[in-house]
């Protein structure tokens, strides 16, 4: 089983030497027990720890001698930090929790897709684009990466396949990614795919038609096999 405080030691820590009053892996704990618990905000995960008991706060990874984090320091520490390590580091404890079963049984599917991000606008007016692994079995996503949108989600979606471990993998996505270097790599990596193809692949959107017109046993050899057959017996 993977802990995770195990998983949360992977996240980078952004600050400088100096200031560090308590570990990272206990700051993002605090939150994320403030989030599971149903609360929003650094207010409220500040409340929280100050409501937590010492030995509470150790457990979390607080050291002895310091109070609880304040919401300055939980604020500062979120602007600072890299979202997509968090991210990464979370996905990959959800993936393992749910496949360390052993279950055989269980679908492993991704399915890959670019969303713009409602209400995301920056200062120039323009709006987060987001490109996500979502996993059916286990109901939610396993990685994500900022795009730079459409035109660009293809390189995009490589640098997200290339952090996911895709062995015995099914991935699944639009048309926009029947691409030779996305097949490759996911077959490299130990997957295998299921994409449709469109007219942006004009030649092997013909070659697919051709395929299933010609039968596979023209009428002439199938004649053939029957004559032979019939003078054989």
């Amino acid at each position: 089983m993977v802990s995770v405080q195990s998983v949360l030691h992977q996240v980078p820590d952004p600050r400088g030497k100096q200031g560090r009053q308590h570990p990272l892996t206990a700051l993002l704990g605090l939150i994320l027990l403030s989030m599971l618990s149903g609360r929003q905000g650094m207010r409220a995960a500040f409340r929280l720890g100050r409501r937590l008991s010492r030995k509470q706060l150790t457990r979390l990874g607080f050291r002895r001698d310091r109070s609880s984090p304040c919401h300055a320091t939980l604020t500062e520490m979120l602007r600072i930090l890299d979202p997509d390590a968090l991210a990464e580091a979370l996905s990959q404890f959800t993936t393992e929790q749910q496949y360390s079963e052993g279950d055989e049984t269980m679908p492993r599917h991704l399915s890959i897709d670019g969303k713009t991000l409602r209400g995301s606008k920056d200062a120039d007016g323009k709006a987060e684009h987001v490109l996500s692994a979502f996993s059916a079995a286990l109901g939610q996503s396993v990685g994500h990466c900022s795009s730079r949108g459409k035109g660009f989600e293809i390189p995009d979606a490589i640098r997200l396949l290339e952090k996911i471990d895709l062995e015995d993998m099914i991935v699944t996505g639009d048309a926009m990614f029947c691409q030779k270097t996305i097949t490759y790599l996911i077959v490299e990596k130990g997957g295998d795919y299921v994409l449709p193809v469109k007219k942006n692949q004009k030649d092997l959107l013909e070659e697919i038609g051709t395929a299933f017109n010609e039968p596979v046993f023209p009428p002439r050899t199938m004649a053939r096999t029957a004559t032979t057959r019939s003078r054989t017996n």
